[in-house]
């Protein structure tokens, strides 16, 4: 029974076979009355793509993500070492990846999969200003991330503040920071607060505000003056989840998490550049040269090929308004194939989010929703050859959870099809005044089952 292969042509098949593919779920067959599950789906993630994960609150999106992350830490170490998997974690469930499912653990073993943790592959990322909070309450957070200060413009402070350019307390911020990166050097706070006060060309009114919002700014606990290297962030054969779930609640209308997914996207898209470059030379110097420069060295070394996954993503790439993560992000969208970067986007609200977002994916994954708005969206996408309306595809999906239809723009297809069950704990159910029992045989038998695999 052959493989659907989603985001690869015909000719990468000839090519790679079924090398350096993840498996996804299975494809949904109907025969007269009967609907059952049939050949493996699996997606391309050696080639750069834009992944759309839609659906309803609960319908399983960020399942589905994870789903492809855990694909990714399965792959061949040869494969995996080139990749490296970065998801910013908007409301902290992805650290569960460390451990094993054992609450599926039947359901997993009729695909013929077990429960399994990922804490090898998998490393925490927490804001340097929650993490010895959350340490100490036991969750398993790894490694403390900061931005450095003098990477963030100050358009960009004026966008987290929620200012307008001609406000008096933006104009003393921006002469501040201004001044700042004309001198080239690595400032934090102290250095902020000291050109602010030197300023003697604005009111004292303006001073005492802008000084107050960057006081505000350092509570948050993300800012500083070194930052974490994006080389330890991103790296090859290792996920790295950046929980950004303490600005989930806690900043009122300031826009933190936008802020950091801007500035990783544009860091990320800059590296790479200058990394696919490097690749491009060692490729040349392979090919025809008869001199060692050692740029396949330089090739190891630099920022390896990276998939960023992203989360409730029509927060940061609204259809109408603008965050301080929309221009990178569009620009990592619409430039970032060539230097080989994949973006994973999943909305609960296709039908709001910014139309590069749309034109753009290549593969959409979507459980099923019901808005008009939403299934209108998606129609427009596939619009050129889909037959008949995307409702009538939902219509016919099997009422069970994980059962989504997928619309591959490189072959022109759409597959019905259901998610496979996850090996490690999924973090994102929905919470029930009802808990349930817990059967210890039930888990004594899993593990049992999983010692004989």
């Amino acid at each position: 029974m052959y493989e659907i292969i989603l985001g690869r042509d015909l000719g990468d098949k000839e090519l790679f076979g079924d090398r350096g593919t993840i498996f996804l779920g299975k494809h949904y067959v109907t025969m007269g009355k009967t609907t059952s599950l049939s050949n493996k789906v699996m997606i391309d993630v050696v080639k750069p793509h834009v992944i759309l994960i839609a659906g309803k609150r609960g319908g399983g999106k960020s399942y589905s993500m994870a789903v492809i992350a855990e694909g990714m830490a399965k792959m061949e170490p040869e494969i995996f070492k080139n990749i490296g998997v970065l998801m910013m974690d908007t409301m902290g469930i992805f650290w569960t990846t460390k451990y094993p499912n054992y609450r599926q653990d039947e359901l997993l073993n009729d695909w013929g999969l077990k429960p399994e943790a990922f804490d090898n592959v998998v490393k925490v990322f927490m804001p340097f200003g929650h993490f010895d909070d959350l340490k100490g309450k036991g969750i398993p957070v790894d490694e403390k991330f900061s931005l450095r200060i003098s990477e963030i413009s100050d358009q960009e402070w004026v966008n987290v503040f929620n200012l307008k350019a001609v406000d008096p307390i933006a104009v003393v911020l921006t002469k501040a920071i201004t001044r700042l990166m004309e001198d080239g050097k690595s400032f934090g706070f102290s250095e902020i607060f000291e050109i602010i006060e030197k300023d003697k060309d604005s009111s004292s009114e303006a001073k005492g505000a802008a000084k107050s919002l960057f006081v505000t700014a350092k509570s948050w606990g993300i800012f500083d003056k070194e930052g974490t290297p994006l080389k330890q962030l991103v790296v090859g054969g290792r996920i790295s989840v950046l929980d950004l779930s303490p600005y989930a609640h806690t900043a009122g209308t300031y826009s933190i998490r936008a802020l950091v997914v801007g500035l990783l996207s544009k860091m990320i898209l800059t590296e790479r550049m200058a990394a696919r470059r490097i690749e491009e030379l060692a490729d040349i110097e392979k090919g025809w040269s008869f001199f060692e420069m050692d740029y396949g060295k330089k090739a190891e070394k630099s920022v390896p090929l990276v998939w960023i996954f992203i989360d409730e993503a029509h927060e940061f790439l609204p259809e109408n308004a603008s965050t301080p993560a929309t221009a990178a992000l569009i620009q990592l969208i619409r430039e970032g194939r060539q230097p080989g970067i994949s973006v994973v986007l999943a909305t609960q609200q296709p039908g709001k989010i910014h139309s590069d977002v749309m034109t753009q994916s290549d593969i959409v994954i979507s459980t099923r929703i019901t808005s008009k708005l939403d299934i209108g969206a998606l129609n427009a996408i596939m619009q050129s050859y889909l037959p008949g309306a995307i409702s009538k595809f939902f219509d016919r999906l099997p009422a069970r959870k994980g059962s989504a239809i997928v619309l591959d723009d490189k072959l022109e297809k759409m597959y019905p099809i259901q998610i496979r069950p996850r090996m490690s704990w999924h973090g994102g159910r929905e919470t029930s005044a009802l808990k349930e029992k817990r059967d210890l045989g039930k888990i004594i038998r899993g593990i049992g089952r999983i010692d004989k695999k």
